[in-house]
């Protein structure tokens, strides 16, 4: 097991603190934070929180630090995005550092916190619990002094309403408000799913090396459209089975090659006990109905544009700004994504891993979807099309079959499906590791080979 390091002294301390939730040394630790240089290791969503909270405290950042720092230089309005440069800053000074880590992938973080401590920085945090404390006191913070604006955008990427432990009562107050119909009375042992995929079909007009979703190592005959009143029955039985399901995200494949997207997503807003629909595309499929635009116009759909900039090719670079250009001119929520690394899963030999080992993976994973597809609810989008193509066996305990359950029943069998912390599928994965691959490169289809010949090479 992969353990967070740990700073030292009395930062440690009151670290520590402010993760417990002693919100009387909150104000301590922002004190000391306004004595000290502050540094922010990764400018990614995480990142713009914190700095934006860190701003309202009256505290300086001294400088941000990201790999992708020529990418990324203008995320973060007044605070530079550098390489990591550790030989820049003195060596003696170094302690009087306080570096905030916000790379959200687990192993990733505790790895980068050690080597800086290594280096000579001593006040390292990023612990998630923490880094999740101090976003939702300043909301809390923002409500007591009536202040606070709830912004689907801004809420729905926020890290703590993502955190299966502890998540955000704000936004699921927010959203029970605002979006969903026929909520159940409260009732003791209330289930709520804060998030699931809904995977519509696993075709893409992308072949992306590492893809998520496998499609580099799919054949033609693995694409298949789900059929679209089927995938609204097993989503309904889900929606009858739980008390709310916070945001339900449409992905494929690419999505909007689904002939029927637009009759999907008017559905599942049609559905109860649903709050926020998060749609995934990569941008570059214009809908051919215009109506669609409008469906995306309900202030309860949020998009997300997974981008690969120049690796993808001109005519789709265009098709994708001509698409942004769309949701622009609709004045629909949504977001540009640069995706410029991706977590190297691995292959999918058995790695033969102890109960404990999966825990760990399972623990620290960022791809914990629970994804829908074809009536079985799956831990991961690698689950659900790594047994469609027969790269993973077939676990029944890693999935639950929608269709063969009901009621009580369902219900029963979607309770212990997210009580499981060693799913089977975590023995054929890398897990998020600090292994990466370069997002969005795409197959050399000349060199591809069908599965038959590579399976008999």
């Amino acid at each position: 097991m992969t353990h967070q390091p740990q700073a030292s002294g009395a930062f440690a301390g009151l670290t520590s603190r402010v993760a417990r939730g002693e919100r009387e040394v909150l104000e301590q630790f922002y004190e000391h934070l306004r004595r000290h240089p502050v540094l922010i290791y990764g400018a990614g969503k995480i990142a713009e929180r914190i700095h934006a909270v860190l701003r309202r405290n009256r505290i300086e950042v001294d400088r941000v630090w990201d790999l992708n720092a020529g990418v990324l230089q203008d995320r973060i309005a007044e605070a530079p995005v550098e390489q990591p440069n550790v030989a820049a800053i003195d060596p003696a000074s170094r302690s009087q550092h306080i570096v905030i880590v916000t790379i959200f992938a687990h192993l990733v973080n505790a790895r980068v916190q050690a080597d800086l401590q290594a280096a000579g920085f001593t006040k390292t945090c990023g612990d998630r619990v923490l880094l999740n404390r101090l976003l939702h006191e300043d909301c809390r913070s923002q409500i007591e002094r009536d202040q606070f604006s709830f912004d689907l955008k801004r809420c729905h990427l926020c890290p703590v309403q993502k955190d299966e432990a502890s998540p955000c009562d704000i936004f699921e107050r927010e959203i029970e408000q605002r979006f969903v119909r026929d909520m159940p009375a409260a009732q003791q042992d209330r289930f709520v799913i804060r998030s699931m995929g809904v995977l519509i079909s696993n075709k893409c007009n992308l072949t992306c090396v590492g893809c998520n979703h496998l499609r580099d190592h799919y054949n033609p005959s693995d694409n298949v459209d789900l059929e679209s009143r089927q995938v609204l029955q097993d989503l309904g039985r889900i929606t009858e089975s739980v008390d709310l399901i916070k945001t339900v995200v449409l992905v494929g494949g690419e999505a909007f090659l689904h002939r029927d997207v637009g009759w999907i997503i008017r559905r599942i807003l049609e559905l109860p006990r649903i709050g926020i629909l998060h749609v995934i595309t990569n941008g570059t499929v214009l809908p051919k109905d215009e109506a669609v635009y409008g469906l995306l116009q309900d202030p309860r759909v949020f998009v997300e544009i997974s981008g690969y900039g120049p690796r993808i090719s001109q005519h789709l670079q265009i098709k994708r700004s001509q698409f942004i250009e769309q949701l622009t001119k609709h004045e629909i929520s949504f977001r540009y994504v640069e995706q410029l690394q991706w977590t190297d899963f691995g292959g999918f030999e058995h790695r033969g891993y102890s109960e404990d080992e999966i825990a760990s993976i399972y623990e620290t994973c960022c791809f914990v979807s629970n994804d829908l597809f074809d009536g079985k609810l799956h831990k991961c989008s690698r689950s659900a099309y790594g047994r469609h193509i027969g790269k993973i066996p077939d676990y029944p305990s890693d999935y639950v079959d929608v269709r063969a359950a009901e009621g009580p029943e369902l219900r029963r069998q979607l309770i212990g499906f997210f009580a499981d912390t060693h799913p089977r599928v975590c023995l054929h994965c890398n897990g998020t590791t600090a292994k990466t691959i370069e997002a969005g490169r795409q197959v050399q289809r000349s060199r591809r080979r069908p599965r038959q010949l590579a399976a008999a090479e």
